[in-house]
């Protein structure tokens, strides 16, 4: 089995049992909530763009799922979803943590190339677009951002308001689907954008927005787990932290992804 299949197919204890290769980065409410909010931030030249590429009546939200639901017809892709930086490390190093170039920051400087070169068959530079979508959010989901597998705690369960889940379903929708409908959620998103300095969000390199999301899985998310063999219940301090960094991620998401395109279609 795979690295990322690794990752997504586990058991559930208490009679949970989940299909196997049926999680993603973020699951589909959240990488629609985060498309959603960044064609709110497209300029209306990115649009224009959009629409000459995918059709006049496609937005975000339409594609925003499409990386995660082509997987298993073309598992190549799977490790392009992720990438592991081990414990110790003070910075990314790809000749270390993706030596063949088939990680998630390389990915998604991959396509923004494809995009914006635009001199493939136009049906390539349209997956590549599809995929630069769901890859931009993935690179602000902390469990993907973090340590390989052996130091990992994704399988770790948790108790989230009396659901037992482990730490990677937790930050992969159950944190999300605890703070309301895609509506509701969405909404605090525009407000957490609306009153950051979105400018400096912007700033960096994905090198970097890659980093900042590693030191999250490893500052906030992996110190949660106060019992790996058993089981950490979640106190409602932790969930509204957690819920906290949630939705300034999605929100980081959606600002950076508009500001990509921006760079993209020049």
């Amino acid at each position: 089995m795979g690295f990322w299949s690794r990752r997504r197919c586990v058991l559930l204890l208490a009679g949970w049992l989940l299909s196997a290769c049926a999680l993603f980065g973020w699951s589909e409410k959240g990488h629609r909530i985060a498309a959603k909010a960044a064609q709110q931030q497209l300029s209306q030249k990115s649009k224009q763009r959009m629409a000459y590429l995918l059709g006049q009546d496609v937005e975000l939200p339409d594609v925003a799922t499409w990386a995660d639901q082509i997987i298993q017809e073309r598992p190549e892709t799977e490790a392009w979803h992720s990438i592991t930086i081990p414990p110790g490390a003070r910075g990314i190093d790809f000749g270390r943590d993706c030596p063949l170039g088939e990680c998630l920051t390389v990915k998604v400087r991959d396509c923004v190339g494809i995009v914006r070169l635009s001199i493939r068959p136009k049906a390539e530079i349209v997956d590549a677009f599809r995929m630069l979508v769901s890859l931009a959010a993935d690179m602000h989901q902390p469990m993907l951002n973090g340590y390989p597998p052996s130091h990992a705690r994704d399988d770790s369960i948790v108790v989230l308001d009396g659901v037992e889940m482990p730490l990677f379903n937790a930050w992969e929708s159950g944190l999300i689907d605890r703070l309301g409908s895609e509506e509701e959620v969405l909404e605090r998103v525009i407000e957490k954008i609306a009153s950051a300095d979105t400018w400096a969000w912007t700033q960096g390199t994905f090198k970097a927005w890659t980093w900042e999301t590693h030191r999250i899985a490893t500052d906030q998310v992996y110190p949660s787990i106060s019992n790996p063999a058993g089981k950490t219940v979640l106190a409602a301090d932790d969930l509204d932290k957690a819920s906290e960094v949630i939705v300034e991620q999605l929100a980081k998401s959606a600002v950076r992804l508009a500001h990509i395109l921006e760079i993209v279609w020049p």
